[in-house]
């Protein structure tokens, strides 16, 4: 697989896993204020101090196999502190990742480890992984005639429409901006599921699949999100052997 297809792939995947967090198929509560629940969300995520991330995404590509992720993270905000442990499942490798006190540790597992700053926009971009979905509920206040929300054991269940045009220029613009180049993804088939607390108003899972194009190739997207530890991670700790480390 050509390493420019691998890098938008691997990006699409942390887009997924980042913002997208609509679901289709759900019948709509109509007792259910809508803007209210969103706006609760936007405000409980705001208030995320620290928490765990756990992703489990893949894609098939037409022709071509599979790409497999795993990211397993451990995030407090103020002042950031981060673990994350990437596995790519089908090549066997593993990167293990800290940030600490403004620099970032990384390892494949070899014992050597590279270190070097943080710079301060990749900082707030680690910070905002916790709780990205506060610009997709944003986003949804401005379009609820496409967003149907029911409730069912103790959570909210988000919808929206499957080819709401909205969703598909912000995912189209997020994908494009990281990977540099303009890219046409047109989501079909989609079926998501995105869980908010009833109580704490906390997104605890996503999950979805999704079928698109990209040049050329036809590929089916699945992600499964699981947002844990809210608020309760005290303290993470980087080995002595990075700290050590004169690379």
């Amino acid at each position: 697989m050509k390493k420019s297809l691998k890098k938008i792939l691997f990006t699409i995947l942390t887009v997924f896993a980042v913002f997208f967090v609509v679901a289709c198929g759900n019948k709509e509560d109509s007792k259910i204020n809508k803007e209210e629940v969103l706006q609760k969300s936007v405000e409980a995520n705001s208030n995320i101090k620290s928490g765990n991330k756990l992703v489990n995404a893949k894609i098939e590509v037409e022709g071509e196999g599979n790409v497999e992720f795993t990211i397993d993270t451990s995030i407090i905000k103020e002042p950031l502190a981060m673990k994350a442990i990437i596995e790519q499942k089908n090549e066997n490798t593993q990167m293990t990742t800290y940030i600490k006190d403004g620099m970032v540790y990384a390892t494949t597992g070899n014992n050597d480890w590279q270190k070097e700053a943080l710079s301060e926009n990749n900082a707030e971009n680690f910070k905002d992984s916790l709780d990205a979905s506060i610009e997709m509920n944003e986003i949804l206040k401005d379009h609820l005639d496409k967003v149907t929300i029911k409730e069912e054991g103790g959570n909210y269940i988000v919808s929206i429409d499957k080819d709401a045009d909205f969703l598909k220029e912000f995912l189209n613009k997020e994908v494009s901006n990281i990977v540099g180049q303009n890219i046409d993804f047109d989501p079909k088939n989609a079926t998501v599921e995105y869980v908010i607390d009833k109580e704490t108003y906390f997104i605890k899972s996503s999950s979805f699949s999704v079928e698109t194009k990209i040049q050329d190739k036809k590929l089916k997207i699945m992600t499964e999100v699981t947002l844990s530890n809210i608020n309760s991670v005290e303290e993470i700790t980087v080995p002595e052997e990075a700290l050590n480390s004169n690379n």
